[in-house]
């Protein structure tokens, strides 16, 4: 059940988009890493150190936002199940998404994050 890696989530204006990942870029002294964009919801993402950008519009977006963290696990099973008997709530999910399988999760202090485990290939 640990966790892999976090990051923060940033969402934008796909008209703000370029500017952004070039600020967090630049804020790291890194590069972004992967871009994404994600089919049928009109969404870009870009993978900037601790940072995830996600560009659309405002309707785009809206289902996204309440998520402020990406935590990446080795076992979403595994650790929705202790998150539960922790006290956080899973809002919805598990579910695939792209490379793998997520759930958004309420933690019991009001924290909303996304749990996502990569899928081997």
């Amino acid at each position: 059940m640990p966790l892999k890696h976090h990051a923060f989530r940033v969402y934008v204006d796909l008209s703000a988009f370029d500017s952004t990942v070039a600020f967090y870029e630049q804020l790291q002294a890194t590069t972004c890493e992967r871009r994404i964009s994600i089919a049928g919801v009109r969404i870009e993402v870009a993978v900037v150190g601790a940072f995830i950008v996600l560009g659309g519009s405002a309707d785009d977006l809206a289902p996204f936002r309440p998520a402020s963290a990406l935590l990446v696990l080795d076992s979403l099973d595994a650790t929705l199940a202790w998150a539960c008997d922790q006290g956080a709530e899973v809002l919805h999910g598990p579910q695939d998404a792209p490379g793998g399988r997520n759930a958004m999760v309420r933690h019991p202090d009001g924290l909303i994050a996304e749990y996502y485990e990569r899928v081997s290939l």
